[in-house]
């Protein structure tokens, strides 16, 4: 298994179309819930084309789909990017990226300032070439987050303190945008 750096110049994988004039790729991440909705996309995957249908609120995944383990929580001040696949059967993943360590440590410190701000913008994970990363979600806990840790897929989306943004993907870029 390779990490796809080419994308399509070489057969790579991409997303191609929203079908039925839809307006994402991945949405609902918002309210009072814990779900989500995929549109119809065509999307390719090491350069083979692939159809997935609507998935109208579905669950979010709680675990990684590099990992398959749990996503690590986030607390106070801290914020990340899940980026969300498709893999040749059409099943959904997310993947999570890697949380800030201060130099020196292995703990993870904050990346967002008292007032939102990034101190340390997020990275994507590696995306291997057996899957296609058709959105991502950009998760930034603010000084405002009361929980003891919030965890992607398992808290709901409007949680005091909460601000998440999905963007869709063609194809996934150098570095998450994060304004």
């Amino acid at each position: 298994m390779s990490t796809n750096l080419t994308s399509a110049a070489f057969g790579g994988n991409l997303v191609l179309s929203r079908a039925g004039g839809a307006t994402a790729n991945v949405s609902g991440i918002t309210g009072a819930a814990t779900t989500y909705t995929i549109q119809n996309v065509t999307f390719a995957l090491q350069g083979k084309l692939y159809y997935k249908a609507t998935a109208s609120g579905a669950a979010t995944p709680t675990t990684d789909v590099l990992t398959g383990v749990a996503f690590k929580s986030l607390a106070k001040n801290q914020g990340d990017v899940f980026v969300w696949t498709l893999d040749a059967s059409g099943n959904v993943g997310v993947a999570q990226g890697p949380l800030p360590v201060q130099a020196g440590t292995t703990g993870a410190v904050t990346n967002v300032d008292d007032s939102g701000n990034w101190t340390a913008n997020p990275q994507f994970p590696a995306i291997p070439d057996t899957l296609t990363p058709i959105a991502y979600t950009v998760v930034r806990l603010t000084s405002s987050y009361a929980g003891t840790g919030f965890l992607f897929g398992g808290a709901n989306w409007n949680t005091t303190g909460v601000n998440a943004t999905t963007v869709d993907l063609f194809d996934l870029p150098a570095s998450p945008q994060v304004s």
